[in-house]
């Protein structure tokens, strides 16, 4: 049986995004997960968790309906977004120890994968918005 091919607009996830999110709100248990959180955005939540008189779970719906669809349109412009899932597929790039290990600390620091980084730095060089990355030369 042949896959069905899934193709995906930014417009389109961004919409069916929003519908998930404004949906009927539902009263049933909520399903836990566990994330690795640093200690200052865990008492950033409590501290405002407790000066709205909300429950966390609350806190991170009302954060998500806020905050989500502007966040991800902002990462698709950036780059990081995969329109047509059908043509996702493995590619062997070379890559120097000096990218690998500017690629590695980057990861470190925003906890991003290093392989969504590097699309990402891709897909703004290749941008086809006429404007051309101009060299800069040094002065002497």
């Amino acid at each position: 049986m042949a896959k069905k091919k899934i193709t995906r607009t930014r417009k389109k996830g961004i919409s069916e995004l929003e519908k998930v999110i404004n949906g009927p709100a539902q009263s049933n248990d909520p399903n836990y997960r566990v994330y690795r959180w640093d200690q200052s955005l865990r008492e950033a939540l409590k501290e405002r968790r407790e000066e709205l008189g909300i429950t966390q779970q609350k806190l991170i719906r009302d954060s998500v309906a806020q905050f989500l669809p502007s966040l991800v349109q902002q990462l698709a412009e950036l780059g990081i977004c995969v329109e047509d899932r059908a043509t996702v597929g493995p590619s062997r790039v070379p890559l120097g120890e000096a990218t690998l290990k500017a690629l590695r600390l980057a990861s470190n620091w925003t906890d991003l994968p290093q392989t969504l980084l590097l699309q990402a730095v891709l897909r703004l060089a290749t941008r086809g918005n006429g404007q051309e990355q101009k060299r800069q030369t040094k002065k002497k």
